[in-house]
């Protein structure tokens, strides 16, 4: 008994067709594994430096979320200052009405005491003021010689 041709071309198809599939079984990790090597290669620099910038972005978003925080904090202690704040504004407001109430004082007292001395300086012009005049008893003063 001879094999029909039919079975035999069917042998020999499947005979193909496994041989085909031990074959890319055979060469397709390799193949597979330098396509994922070759994608490693051009993607692995790219990330690397996207790693490298993310952590510098990390570490400016860090100082600035720092920067946030203090400027949090500090705002939260002006407002609980805001009180001295007020004590502070009013004690400056009763400070210059005191520099403004002695200056007051200092001006009026000099203004006393100048018409005060322009009083004495006056009697005593008008009382020497005679006795400069006589002639060659004076002191070489305005009224000398004046007769």
């Amino acid at each position: 008994m001879q094999p029909s041709r039919e079975l035999q071309s069917r042998c020999k198809s499947i005979a193909e067709r496994l041989s085909e599939s031990l074959h890319i079984v055979d060469h397709d990790p390799s193949m597979a594994l330098y396509r994922l090597q070759e994608h490693v290669s051009k993607s692995v620099p790219v990330l690397v430096n996207r790693k490298y910038e993310m952590m510098k972005l990390n570490s400016v978003l860090q100082g600035a979320c720092y920067d946030i925080d203090n400027s949090m904090e500090a705002m939260k202690e002006m407002q609980k200052a805001s009180s001295t704040f007020e004590r502070i504004l009013e004690m400056l407001r009763e400070s210059t009405h005191v520099k403004q109430q002695m200056d007051y004082e200092k001006e009026k007292t000099e203004k006393r005491w100048s018409n005060s001395m322009e009083e004495k300086l006056g009697s005593r012009t008008r009382r020497v003021g005679g006795w400069c005049g006589v002639v060659g008893g004076g002191f070489g003063g305005p009224m000398e010689g004046s007769i």
